[in-house]
């Protein structure tokens, strides 16, 4: 028995959760949906600067679940710490984990999820073993210490004079962060909110910095721990 929860901000790591219930006939619910009794929780959540988003961190620590496997969504640069602090943060056994590569946030290069690559990961969550993976530390890069400075460096929000203040972006944002069309330093330029506005007045703008790293040549790595 596996409970499928998945954070979004993009909608990418949606999609995955949804195919990963579909994989193992279950439902995908939003992260803080009550869990069954002795079910193993599979929580999907996109990397955040490398990091835990902030909401994924404090679930982590309060959920109650005593197993759990993760897929953590990244947008083919580099997922940092993000399995090994998600274990770190989790109070009970960690059975399996993976990286996935997706769509970033800031591109539409149309990614596509290999779903069958996770067919190992489907198969240890459904046979209740119960041994613990063992997750490396990773890599530390620039910033990656300060997720939210490093976000703020990135890319800047822009709202135009077309805004009407509908509320539409406060009620679509995943971190609470959105008035009046202006973000809060919860943001975490998902970029829920500029695909969402219906008057088209959200836009951003990347540093030429951030530029030139997604330019890098994406790694496209999917890894499995098990």
């Amino acid at each position: 028995m596996t409970d499928v929860r998945y954070f979004t901000g993009s909608g990418h790591s949606e999609s995955i959760a949804r195919a990963c219930a579909e994989a193992l006939h279950e439902a995908a619910l939003p992260m803080g949906e009550p869990l069954r009794e002795n079910a193993v929780l599979l929580l999907v959540f996109p990397v955040y600067c490398e990091r835990v988003p902030p909401p994924v961190a404090a679930y982590l620590k309060t959920c109650g679940a005593e197993r759990a496997a993760f897929v953590a969504c990244y947008g083919g640069m580099s997922y940092g710490r993000a399995l090994y602090d998600a274990k770190t943060l989790f109070g009970g056994t960690v059975v399996a984990a993976a990286v996935v590569p997706t769509e970033h946030a800031y591109t539409k290069d149309g990614y596509p999820f290999d779903e069958a690559a996770l067919a190992p990961l489907f198969e240890k969550v459904r046979s209740g073993e119960s041994s613990s993976v063992v997750i490396p530390k990773g890599k530390r890069h620039l910033l990656s210490g300060a997720p939210g400075l490093r976000s703020r460096l990135g890319a800047k929000l822009v709202r135009s004079s077309r805004c009407s203040g509908c509320g539409v972006c406060e009620r679509a944002c995943p971190m609470h962060a959105m008035h009046a069309g202006k973000p809060d330093g919860r943001c975490i330029r998902c970029l829920r909110c500029v695909r969402v506005c219906p008057e088209g007045a959200l836009s951003f703008r990347l540093s030429p910095l951030l530029k030139a790293y997604l330019r890098r040549r994406r790694t496209d790595e999917t890894r499995l721990f098990l």
